[in-house]
């Protein structure tokens, strides 16, 4: 009798189990959940078991945003069966913070941005100095660097400010001619190199009305510089103007930027028709299409740099990032014909303003860091006009780009599978210019050079 009713219990009580399961056969680890920002969230992770079921025809109802702190709800469905939680995402980590001592001198705003090396948050950050100091001051002084973020977690460091009152004039550096091939249009600012104690950017003053840069021979330029605390260094500077065999020449550069695409391939076909060369600055944001990278070098074009990201924020962010990812575009390029490019394009040309948003005076560096490393940089003196909008007409982009104004031209238009009137309009460009007795020759780091004024 006891055993008997021993085992009715043990039915009843599998069975209430097996009633409760049916009715609630989703078994989650937690109810609700608490995420910290920024970190990979997978809400099926989160499921125990499927009772008398499989989890793949669970459905999830819902989006978490681990990147935007706030409580969201997601809703697991089995079947008609739902259960729904909360989940939020918080920050509660403080901003990781490495920051420098700085020397400098009597005439530099002091910023709190001066003192960091690095800083990582997942929200924005802000930056200020703890106590309010007397950042004129001569000598040595302890100061603390807060960062705090979006959300109100805060980190401090100590640093040191030494100011020094600045006698000595900047130095330059150039001990040999600079050397520039005849008739090119150069921006000789660009090839000064000049090194100041605590000025890392020295006002420069040229005189280049001595040069004639159509005649080969050996000329001087006046150079004057002078730092922020107006200690001045003046010198003359050689400049050797080498014979150009290309000089008198009438020649088109056709150069063609942020390729590879679906285009590549026309424009390929159109060059090999004309027998025309041409030069293609490239870019790593279409992998897909590398494949034409290959076939444009095998056909005696050049490949040049032009970025591999064209993310103006992050390319012009710092000059480190800047040649981070020249090196990658570098290292994809090499990669695929087998031969070091040394010539670039920076995006949007030397003399853009857009990365002054981002890094004051940084072109103003980079033009001569990449001279410094091996590279030619070439701009345009003719532009197709077809970086206007994708809606440029062929006869615009013809306009745009015939002219017999110079005798040597280089000519920018750009590769992307949105620009069908530039590949429309490319035969009648290249007539034009074979008609008035051009020849098309690649570029190289002996071509002509066309280089703008940085304004930045």
């Amino acid at each position: 009798m006891k055993k008997l009713l021993y085992l009715s219990v043990v039915a009843l009580i599998y069975i209430l189990f097996g009633i409760f399961y049916y009715w609630n056969p989703i078994l989650l680890d937690q109810q609700d959940l608490i995420i910290e920002i920024g970190t990979q969230f997978d809400p099926y992770e989160n499921v125990l078991n499927i009772v008398y079921g499989d989890i793949k025809d669970l459905k999830i109802k819902g989006k978490v945003d681990t990147n935007t702190p706030g409580v969201y709800s997601l809703t697991y469905q089995y079947k008609d069966r739902k259960k729904t939680i909360k989940v939020k995402v918080t920050d509660s980590k403080a901003p990781i913070l490495e920051v420098k001592n700085v020397k400098t001198d009597l005439q530099e705003h002091i910023t709190p941005e001066l003192f960091v090396k690095n800083i990582k948050d997942s929200s924005k950050v802000t930056l200020s100095f703890e106590n309010v100091p007397e950042l004129k001051k001569k000598g040595k002084q302890k100061l603390n660097i807060l960062a705090k973020d979006f959300y109100g977690n805060s980190t401090t460091k100590k640093v040191i400010l030494e100011r020094l009152e600045d006698k000595t004039p900047p130095e330059i550096k150039n001990k040999k001619a600079i050397q520039v091939l005849q008739g090119s249009m150069e921006d000789f600012a660009s090839k000064i190199r000049v090194k100041d104690d605590l000025d890392p950017n020295p006002q420069l003053e040229l005189d280049t009305s001595q040069v004639d840069t159509f005649s080969p021979g050996i000329y001087s330029i006046h150079v004057k510089a002078t730092d922020r605390s107006n200690n001045i260094v003046d010198q003359d500077v050689k400049v050797e103007v080498k014979e150009n065999p290309e000089y008198n020449k009438k020649i088109v550069y056709l150069t063609f930027d942020d390729g590879p695409s679906e285009n590549t391939i026309k424009v390929l076909d159109i060059l090999k028709e004309y027998d025309v060369k041409a030069t293609f600055f490239v870019t790593g944001h279409a992998p897909s299409y590398n494949d034409f990278i290959k076939e444009a070098f095998d056909q005696g074009h050049s490949i040049g740099l032009h970025t591999y990201s064209h993310d103006y924020k992050n390319i012009y962010s710092s000059t480190n990032a800047y040649f981070n990812d020249l090196d990658q575009i570098s290292s994809m390029v090499e990669s695929i014909t087998g031969q070091k490019s040394d010539i670039i394009r920076f995006p949007g040309g030397s003399s853009n303003s857009i990365s002054a948003k981002y890094s004051p005076g940084i072109m103003s560096e980079l033009v001569k860091m990449v001279n410094e490393r091996g590279y030619q940089y070439f701009d345009w003196n003719v532009s197709s006009s077809d970086a206007a909008g994708n809606d440029i007409s062929k006869e615009q982009i013809i306009q745009s780009s015939c002219t017999d104004k110079f005798d040597q031209i280089n000519l920018l238009f750009h590769d992307s599978a949105t620009k069908n009137s530039t590949v429309e309009a490319l035969p009648d460009i290249i007539k034009f210019y074979k008609d008035r007795g051009y020849k098309f020759y690649p570029l190289t780091k002996k071509s002509y050079v066309v280089h703008h004024q940085t304004t930045n």
